[in-house]
């Protein structure tokens, strides 16, 4: 069932923007349906710098030297295996 909603010309364009780039990405038409099933899949939590810095203090010192790198490139390729999974997910529909 279809519902209209109500959005700004400035949220349109940049709606619109995103299904440019998700055609290309994917080369296949692109709904606004689509376009927002894919910003709320692939939303991220915002967190306020202070607050994160905050947090992280506490854990100072704790990793040895390079173990941080290797925690960071260990999480950058399960983000990119989940954004592969996403994409082909979005292929098949």
């Amino acid at each position: 069932m279809a519902t209209t909603i109500q959005i700004s010309d400035a949220t349109k364009k940049k709606l619109f923007g995103l299904i440019n780039q998700l055609e290309h990405i994917w080369n296949k038409r692109v709904t606004y349906d689509d376009a927002i099933q894919y910003l709320l899949k692939n939303r991220k939590l915002v967190v306020e710098k202070k607050d994160f810095i905050d947090n992280i203090s506490k854990y100072k010192g704790i990793l040895k030297k390079g173990e941080a790198r290797e925690l960071y490139e260990d999480l950058r390729k399960k983000e990119r295996k989940r954004e592969e999974r996403l994409e082909k997910q979005f292929d098949s529909n």
